[in-house]
């Protein structure tokens, strides 16, 4: 089965950049859009879910279990209509605090996984030994750094 990704990031931060003096800001927003051209996938899938995470140190939230951590993760999913999925998803991460940023990189990654009529998730690989999740070529993880 063939299958093709084209995952890119076009926007990669949208976040104002702070006063030198101002030790902690509200984080705005910082918006990744995710190209995918996935075409040929098995009938059995019927989503793509792309997860991306950002880590800063310069970043503060606080995950589902109440605790602050320095990194969000956000999962956007899409049905996959006739073997094929073509569209650009847009990712938002939100609802941080930014603690001395001026300077400061972060990093996000990005991974696309599918999800079969039985409800079972699996990552879309050509090593995959589900072949409902195996794909070629292989599809990674889209890994970039930018500074705030």
């Amino acid at each position: 089965m063939a299958s093709r990704l084209s995952l890119t990031i076009l926007a990669a931060c949208l976040v104002a950049a702070p006063d030198v003096a101002v030790a902690q800001v509200a984080g705005g927003d910082v918006t990744l859009k995710v190209p995918l051209n996935l075409t040929k996938l098995s009938a059995d899938l019927v989503k793509v879910r792309v997860s991306c995470e950002l880590k800063s140190t310069a970043m503060r939230a606080v995950n589902a279990q109440g605790q602050e951590t320095q990194n969000l993760v956000v999962a956007t999913e899409i049905p996959v209509s006739n073997g094929q999925v073509v569209t650009t998803l847009t990712v938002v991460f939100s609802r941080f605090t930014l603690i001395n940023p001026a300077g400061v990189t972060a990093s996000y990654s990005c991974f696309p996984m599918g999800t079969d009529k039985t409800g079972t998730s699996g990552s879309l690989q050509d090593t995959q030994i589900f072949p409902q999740f195996r794909v070629t070529p292989s599809l990674g993880y889209l890994n970039g750094t930018f500074t705030w």
